[in-house]
């Protein structure tokens, strides 16, 4: 165990009261409830397998509970997690997981894409795969990986989408950002959906990823503390960035400039002990780049 790791076993008696307690307070709102708006085709684009069951797992859940045909799309090979594994070996064992969970989420299809983890752009290739997918699904509803984020690959993902969407008319489309590396303000969570029901289906699915060597419950820990977003006796709780089309496009674009220095100013939320480093590191920041990307 090094320094840095026994310290945070001695403080941990005192760090995760602490943390739910400012967190809960972080999020204390008043906000309304939304629902699935009875999508029946739902995208979910996720840059790795994992993303789709920590960021909407519960929600891809409700919809599939409702009848809607739920696909979703990985964008890399997810080649380069945190592993023991060869690549080659890595790739095979994480779609042998995501079949297991397609079943817990009640995904009807799965969709590769196959670029590489860790390099992924918005380039004429990508463009094309993500415009195939939309026109062949024709979905209601896209998740998708918000743009700031402390991954590339998830803020390239939230990238090629608004690049593909500018090109195109989607009338009725909904599009709804997720969180994984970087929780979204407060302020800009304008989606909470009540996933009390479905959370156990989330869990089970969070646990056949084993290929991996990454803790995944700083993202549970905050489906608990966000239920005090909403007055409704909620038990857990998946929140959600939802701009317009045309406002999605313009967040993205005006970050364009300043995407590169989001790896260094944020960290990833995966880890309960770890969970006020990640929502408060540069949160001032954050908040004014969702602010002047969002402003008219």
């Amino acid at each position: 165990m090094n320094g840095k790791e026994l310290l945070m076993t001695i403080l941990k008696p005192i760090n995760i009261p602490l943390t739910r307690f400012l967190l809960r307070r972080h999020y204390s709102g008043s906000k309304t409830l939304a629902d699935t708006k009875q999508a029946r085709r739902v995208l979910v684009l996720a840059p790795h397998m994992d993303d789709e069951t920590i960021g909407p797992g519960g929600v891809i859940r409700q919809h599939a509970n409702e009848g809607a045909d739920v696909h979703c799309v990985f964008v890399t090979d997810g080649s380069n997690s945190v592993s023991d594994l060869s690549k080659e070996d890595l790739m095979s064992a994480r779609m042998q997981e995501m079949e297991q969970v397609k079943h817990i989420l009640g995904i009807k299809q799965i969709h590769y894409l196959g670029l590489p983890d860790g390099k992924v752009e918005s380039n004429q290739e990508a463009k094309e795969k993500f415009h195939a997918i939309i026109n062949q699904i024709q979905p209601d509803i896209i998740y998708s990986t918000s743009f700031i984020d402390a991954h590339p690959d998830h803020t390239e993902t939230a990238r090629i989408l608004a690049d593909v969407l500018r090109e195109a008319e989607h009338p009725g489309l909904t599009i709804r950002l997720y969180e994984i590396n970087c929780p979204i303000p407060p302020a800009y969570i304008n989606c909470v959906m009540d996933i009390s029901d479905t959370l156990p289906a989330k869990e089970q699915a969070i646990s056949k990823f084993s290929s991996q060597a990454i803790a995944f419950d700083g993202f549970l820990e905050l489906n608990r503390l966000k239920t005090n977003l909403v007055q409704e006796d909620v038990r857990s709780a998946e929140t959600f960035f939802e701009p317009s089309i045309t406002a999605f496009i313009q967040h993205c674009d005006h970050l364009e400039n300043v995407k590169k220095t989001f790896p260094v100013l944020f960290k990833q939320a995966n880890r309960t002990d770890t969970l006020l480093w990640a929502i408060y590191k540069n949160s001032s920041r954050k908040k004014q780049l969702y602010a002047q990307s969002l402003e008219r």
